[in-house]
């Protein structure tokens, strides 16, 4: 088995989800650490907070990989009472690297939208743009029926936005934050779309054209996507003869216990 490196995991995640695919104001890639690095164990998480890098240090991990970058916009200061500066002084302390795949990742097999539509066993999935996939329900069923489930399979409270009683059979879902999505959600042919947050002014607009929005949570319809990430990852690197643990953080960035 072969020692990885920081490099080679970022190689394997460049393969699976080209960096240069991210959006121009996003800031995936390597935030931390160097790339000749040796990685014994990876931690996979939506956050890279305090709580996910105590976590790494507990379980030997030498690098985080999260979807949302830390660093995302230039810093100004260095001040450690500020919260990215202070989990970036962490992750220096400790030595832990930091990888972010963020619009890269939501545009790649391993998408939260693909994740749901899976966990959700529609049929016949396919892609509507490049954060949206939609499929269709096993039966023709009311919208509050649809929202039973899809809290059901995400294990978190679903606001709906449209009437209950509206006849669906084909879902379309873009996971995190992408209510924009709804029309082009509805020019394919969608009866209602899932995604983790809703706007005012997308959920009236979508209402008046007849579609049904579902809003389950940002971390709640992101989360099956590092799940997947994770196995995959995991796959990668043990093709490569790499001798690398992969492991999901368990923690949910806004509980404190």
């Amino acid at each position: 088995m072969k020692k990885a490196t920081i490099q080679a995991v970022y190689d394997w995640l460049d393969s699976a989800a080209p960096f240069e695919s991210q959006e121009e104001f996003d800031n995936a890639g390597l935030q931390m650490g160097h790339p000749d690095q040796e990685v014994n164990g990876i931690l996979l998480a939506l956050d890279a907070t305090p709580e996910v890098v105590e976590e790494a240090q507990r379980r030997g991990c030498e690098l985080i990989i999260s979807h949302h970058p830390l660093i995302f916009t230039p810093l100004a200061s260095l001040r450690q009472d500020r919260y990215v500066p202070k989990v970036t002084g962490l992750l220096i302390k400790s030595g832990i690297g930091l990888i972010a795949a963020h619009t890269n990742l939501d545009k790649s097999t391993f998408s939260g939208s693909l994740a749901m539509m899976r966990q959700l066993r529609l049929r016949d999935i396919r892609q509507v743009d490049d954060y949206t996939v939609m499929g269709d329900l096993p039966g023709d069923l009311s919208s509050r029926e649809v929202q039973a489930l899809i809290a059901q399979t995400l294990d978190n409270p679903v606001v709906r936005y449209g009437a209950g009683e509206k006849r669906i059979k084909t879902l379309a879902a873009a996971g995190g934050a992408y209510s924009e999505g709804f029309s082009a959600a509805l020019s394919a042919g969608a009866d209602a779309l899932l995604t983790g947050e809703v706007r005012h002014h997308h959920a009236v607009e979508a209402a008046a054209n007849g579609l049904v929005l579902f809003e389950g949570g940002h971390f709640a319809t992101e989360r099956m996507m590092m799940a997947a990430l994770a196995q995959g990852l995991q796959s990668g690197l043990d093709a490569l003869k790499y001798n690398v643990q992969v492991d999901l953080s368990r923690q949910i960035p806004y509980l404190r216990e």
